[in-house]
Order: C-alpha cells, then structure tokens, then sequence
C-alpha cells in the first residue's frame, strides 16, 4: 500500500474516531489499522478521550496569564520541554512538545518514549509506566504541565 492511501485511511480513521483531537501522524504512519504484522494499532485509542490525553493541540505558553499550566523550561532543535535536571537537553525522562507549524504540540511522543530512545533509568519502573517518559503514580505525569 502507498503512503499517500496509508494517509488517506488515517485521516479516515481520525475523523471516524476522534474529530475533535487531531492525530499524531507521524505515529500513526505504522501504528493504525493498515500498519503490519505485529504493529499495534494505536487509532482505536483515541476513540475513548477520556482515559487518553488529546494529542495535535497547542500547549498554552502564554505565561504567566494561564495559571491552570506550568511553562516549559527548555528549547531546542523544534521541542519545546521541561528540562527537568537542568542540562539544557531533552532526554527522554522528560515531557516534550513539539513544532508543528510554529507551535509548541502535544503529540503522542510528548508523554511516550517513541522508538530506539531508552527510558533514563530509575529505581522501579511499573509495567504501566514503561512506555511513559514520566511515572503517572500520583498524577506526576499530568503535573509536568498542569497546575490543577
């Protein structure tokens, strides 16, 4: 199947599914229903928000006029992040958003470690948590960014 059908069929999927979120297509290329054998389809995700953080939306860097969000500390080579042991470098232990179209993204790598990047090692890593950049025990995750 060409690239161009594999899109149209994504938008497909994204617009059955979830109109109101848009998609991070560079995950999606491989990661939906056209995606091969042994591929985990991603697309169905999104079809239940609720459990789910919406990807393909600008974080809020209108600071210090949104209080409900916490500013990102880091920049560099089109992500936006937070630099969490202050080196200036977006490792994969940290959330990161990314440039799309001249602004700072939620996408699906902002929360999971995308593939060939190793989570930074810590003391016990849950099942749940091996694919996230930062455990979501007692919310740390979602209070990277949000206040409240």
């Amino acid at each position: 199947m060409n690239r161009l059908t594999k899109l149209l069929l994504t938008l497909c999927v994204a617009m059955l599914y979830s109109p109101a979120h848009a998609q991070n297509f560079a995950c999606l290329d491989c990661h939906d229903i056209t995606g091969g054998a042994g591929v985990n389809d991603f697309s169905l995700i999104y079809a239940q928000t609720k459990p789910h953080h919406p990807v393909g939306i600008a974080y809020p860097l209108s600071f210090p006029a949104n209080e409900n969000f916490n500013a990102p500390n880091g920049q560099g080579a089109g992500i936006t992040f937070f630099d969490r042991n202050g080196n200036g470098q977006p490792d994969s232990d940290e959330v990161q958003l990314y440039d799309v179209g001249g602004a700072a993204t939620v996408e699906c790598a902002t929360c999971h470690i995308e593939h060939g990047t190793a989570p930074a090692p810590v003391p016990v890593r849950k099942p749940v948590d091996m694919h996230l950049r930062v455990t979501a025990e007692r919310s740390a995750l979602c209070s990277v960014c949000h206040n409240q």
